[in-house]
């Protein structure tokens, strides 16, 4: 698989270690601003899952377009909460990019050469329910949470595995980026567990993979002045002031510490598509995706209206316990995210306490520097993994 960055450091950190019917999904062959026949084959479909089926998450499946039959299944989370799977699918790892320039009603749509279906299977997921065009069939199930999100997904793919038996010994991936950090490792350990117990269908989970992750929402969030500061983007006095005014805690800033708050501000000020959305509400785009009819009235690519509540600020203990498993894991991070500075990527693997195993590094892509390896880690000794 070719990777390329063009304008942003990559630091990589690998660890390794020891009332409507569920209808079938369809084929898609030809999409709107796409000209031609797709290369590359595309399934969109909804899953039912909860009580009574009544949350329909909405999915696009594309197969590898190298070796199906034996290349792993990756399952690929967007952040937010909130964000659709087309933002993945066509801004970052999918097999189609967005043309930004574009005249007419709807954005064209090109290859990309640096897509993972070039040799993944890819399930990309409008989760949790809200998102994108998955729907509730009551008003009572759009209110979610992180755990239903884990439960609702580890549902949805027991079902899409049986519905598609044929990759049931593929090597299984879960990924994600940003927000999705907080689900993606209590559902690996959940489909792990399920995995050691020989659950039928049996998941034959492998590893994960993790973009620029949020973790530990305290550090992930107290870490960004640290980062700004680091990154020249807020001078040396007011970093100095909001040490000692806010006592290095910039999440529970107290609004009586009026020299902490005026610090905030000042920082605060600092620094800080509707392509998809277009694209996505045409009516012939629906009908090529075989959007249910009546299910969402506008698609938005990131939906800040969800009924959601974050019921896990820290997962750091889940992929403590998951180093004890015989599992795979790859974290990437930009060195310009914001959202998640890889300050607070590093500080959470760190104090998994695992022996490092290669020193920090350049690597390369057709002879440029791409990134960084951070750290390659591994444990030693026999680990119990806990249920």
């Amino acid at each position: 698989m070719n990777w390329r960055c063009s304008c942003v450091m990559v630091i990589i950190f690998v660890l390794l270690l020891l009332p409507f019917l569920a209808s079938p999904a369809s084929i898609i062959k030809n999409l709107p601003g796409y000209n031609g026949v797709l290369p590359f084959k595309l399934e969109t479909g909804y899953i039912g899952v909860g009580e009574g089926e009544e949350v329909q998450i909405f999915h696009l499946f594309v197969e590898s377009q190298r070796n199906p039959n034996i290349d792993p299944v990756l399952l690929w989370f967007v952040g937010g909460p909130g964000c659709s799977g087309f933002s993945a699918f066509f801004f970052e790892n999918g097999p189609l990019r967005m043309d930004s320039n574009y005249s007419g009603d709807i954005p064209k749509l090109e290859l990309n050469p640096y897509g993972w279906t070039q040799r993944l299977n890819m399930i990309y997921i409008d989760m949790p329910v809200g998102t994108g065009f998955s729907y509730s069939e009551t008003q009572q199930g759009y209110y979610s949470n992180d755990t239903q999100w884990v439960e609702h997904t580890y549902s949805f793919l027991q079902k899409w595995f049986i519905d598609h038996p044929k990759f049931g010994s593929n090597p299984l991936y879960i990924g994600g980026g940003s927000y999705s950090g907080l689900v993606t490792g209590p559902l690996v350990q959940k489909v792990y567990e399920g995995y050691i117990a020989r659950h039928k269908p049996l998941l034959n989970i492998k590893g994960y993979v993790l973009a620029s992750p949020a973790v530990d929402t305290y550090h992930d969030n107290n870490m960004k002045v640290l980062y700004a500061y680091q990154m020249s983007l807020i001078p040396e006095y007011l970093y100095e002031s909001m040490k000692e005014n806010c006592n290095g805690d910039f999440v529970n800033i107290d609004p009586e510490n009026t020299k902490c708050v005026s610090d905030y501000e000042a920082y605060s000020e600092s620094y800080y598509h509707i392509l998809v959305n277009t694209w996505a509400n045409d009516e012939n785009v629906r009908k090529a995706l075989h959007i249910r009819e009546g299910t969402k009235e506008e698609f938005m690519r990131c939906n800040k209206t969800l009924a959601y509540t974050t019921d896990r600020l820290n997962v750091v203990e889940y992929y403590r316990n998951l180093t004890y498993a015989n599992l795979e894991a790859l974290v990437y991070t930009s060195d310009l995210d914001m959202a998640i500075p890889h300050l607070s990527t590093q500080h959470w693997i760190k104090s998994l306490n695992m022996s490092l195993h290669d020193k920090w590094r350049a690597w390369f892509v057709d002879g440029q520097v791409a990134g960084v390896l951070d750290m390659l880690l591994r444990h030693l000794s026999p680990r119990k993994f806990i249920k």
